[in-house]
Protein backbone atom coordinates (compact mmCIF):
# COMPACT_ATOMS: atom_id res chain seq x y z
CA UNK A 1 0.00 0.00 0.00
CA UNK A 2 1.18 3.38 -0.88
CA UNK A 3 1.63 6.22 2.01
CA UNK A 4 -1.47 7.82 1.02
CA UNK A 5 -3.86 5.44 1.27
CA UNK A 6 -2.06 4.18 4.61
CA UNK A 7 -3.01 7.62 5.69
CA UNK A 8 -6.03 7.52 5.43
CA UNK A 9 -6.99 4.76 6.67
CA UNK A 10 -5.29 5.48 10.39
CA UNK A 11 -6.78 9.17 10.04
CA UNK A 12 -9.88 7.58 9.51
CA UNK A 13 -9.16 5.38 13.10
CA UNK A 14 -7.89 7.70 14.92
CA UNK A 15 -11.39 10.08 14.54
CA UNK A 16 -13.41 7.16 15.02
CA UNK A 17 -11.52 6.42 18.19
CA UNK A 18 -12.34 10.00 19.61
CA UNK A 19 -16.25 8.63 19.54
CA UNK A 20 -15.60 5.20 20.55
CA UNK A 21 -15.62 4.39 24.81
CA UNK A 22 -12.58 5.27 26.67
CA UNK A 23 -12.60 2.93 29.26
CA UNK A 24 -13.29 -0.87 29.48
CA UNK A 25 -16.71 -0.10 31.54
CA UNK A 26 -18.12 1.54 27.94
CA UNK A 27 -19.12 4.49 30.12
CA UNK A 28 -18.03 7.28 27.68
CA UNK A 29 -16.19 8.75 24.73
CA UNK A 30 -13.75 11.68 24.71
CA UNK A 31 -15.72 13.71 22.76
CA UNK A 32 -18.17 13.47 25.39
CA UNK A 33 -15.37 14.33 27.89
CA UNK A 34 -14.52 17.35 25.60
CA UNK A 35 -18.43 18.40 25.55
CA UNK A 36 -19.37 18.08 28.84
CA UNK A 37 -21.12 20.75 30.69
CA UNK A 38 -19.39 20.87 33.87
CA UNK A 39 -17.21 24.01 34.55
CA UNK A 40 -13.96 23.97 33.42
CA UNK A 41 -11.15 25.49 36.36
CA UNK A 42 -7.48 25.63 36.17
CA UNK A 43 -4.90 25.35 33.73
CA UNK A 44 -4.84 21.57 33.12
CA UNK A 45 -8.48 20.75 33.07
CA UNK A 46 -8.90 23.16 30.47
CA UNK A 47 -5.22 21.75 28.50
CA UNK A 48 -6.72 18.57 28.30
CA UNK A 49 -9.55 19.36 26.99
CA UNK A 50 -7.42 20.95 23.68
CA UNK A 51 -5.47 17.97 23.77
CA UNK A 52 -8.83 15.53 23.55
CA UNK A 53 -9.48 17.95 20.55
CA UNK A 54 -6.44 17.83 19.21
CA UNK A 55 -6.15 14.12 18.53
CA UNK A 56 -9.25 14.22 15.87
CA UNK A 57 -8.51 17.93 14.31
CA UNK A 58 -4.64 16.05 13.36
CA UNK A 59 -6.70 13.23 12.46
CA UNK A 60 -8.95 15.33 10.42
CA UNK A 61 -6.58 17.63 8.36
CA UNK A 62 -4.52 13.98 7.95
CA UNK A 63 -7.62 12.68 5.90
CA UNK A 64 -8.13 16.02 4.22
CA UNK A 65 -4.86 16.41 3.28
CA UNK A 66 -4.21 12.96 2.06
CA UNK A 67 -7.55 13.42 -0.18
CA UNK A 68 -5.62 16.89 -1.89
CA UNK A 69 -2.69 14.40 -3.58
CA UNK A 70 -1.07 14.89 -0.37
CA UNK A 71 -0.38 18.54 -0.37
CA UNK A 72 0.27 19.02 3.84
CA UNK A 73 0.75 22.23 5.32
CA UNK A 74 2.54 22.74 6.65
CA UNK A 75 4.20 18.97 7.16
CA UNK A 76 2.67 15.73 7.18
CA UNK A 77 5.02 14.79 9.80
CA UNK A 78 3.80 17.85 12.34
CA UNK A 79 -0.04 16.28 11.99
CA UNK A 80 1.39 12.71 12.52
CA UNK A 81 3.21 13.09 15.45
CA UNK A 82 1.05 15.39 17.15
CA UNK A 83 -1.46 12.62 18.25
CA UNK A 84 0.94 10.42 19.81
CA UNK A 85 2.13 13.09 21.53
CA UNK A 86 -1.00 13.91 23.20
CA UNK A 87 -2.38 11.16 24.06
CA UNK A 88 1.33 9.88 25.47
CA UNK A 89 1.01 13.14 27.73
CA UNK A 90 -2.79 11.71 28.46
CA UNK A 91 -1.66 8.75 29.39
CA UNK A 92 1.88 9.90 31.16
CA UNK A 93 0.38 12.65 33.42
CA UNK A 94 -1.99 10.30 35.96
CA UNK A 95 1.25 7.83 36.42
CA UNK A 96 3.25 11.02 37.12
CA UNK A 97 1.06 11.49 40.20
CA UNK A 98 1.23 8.22 41.33
CA UNK A 99 -1.85 5.94 39.49
CA UNK A 100 -0.42 2.55 38.43
CA UNK A 101 0.21 1.67 35.10
CA UNK A 102 -0.90 -1.48 35.36
CA UNK A 103 -4.41 -0.48 36.96
CA UNK A 104 -4.31 2.34 34.02
CA UNK A 105 -4.15 -0.02 31.37
CA UNK A 106 -6.55 -2.55 32.19
CA UNK A 107 -9.37 -0.13 32.08
CA UNK A 108 -8.21 1.18 28.48
CA UNK A 109 -11.54 0.87 26.20
CA UNK A 110 -11.85 0.44 22.54
CA UNK A 111 -11.24 4.02 21.33
CA UNK A 112 -7.86 4.56 23.41
CA UNK A 113 -6.61 1.79 21.59
CA UNK A 114 -7.56 2.47 18.27
CA UNK A 115 -6.50 5.82 18.79
CA UNK A 116 -3.49 5.11 20.60
CA UNK A 117 -2.31 2.49 17.86
CA UNK A 118 -3.32 4.86 15.06
CA UNK A 119 -1.26 7.57 16.33
CA UNK A 120 1.55 5.09 17.10
CA UNK A 121 1.63 3.93 13.38
CA UNK A 122 1.40 7.76 12.12
CA UNK A 123 4.54 8.42 14.03
CA UNK A 124 6.62 5.88 13.42
CA UNK A 125 5.65 4.79 9.42
CA UNK A 126 7.22 7.88 7.10
CA UNK A 127 6.92 5.57 3.57
CA UNK A 128 8.18 8.00 0.63
CA UNK A 129 5.90 9.41 -1.34
CA UNK A 130 4.63 6.87 -3.98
Amino acid sequence: MNRKIITIILAIAIIAGFFLPLSSAGSGSAFDSVQAAYPVSGVEAILMKYLWILVPVSGLILLVCALNNEQYVPARFLWAILPFLALAYIIVRPVTEGMDIGDMVKTFGIGLWVMLGGALLLAVYHPKKA
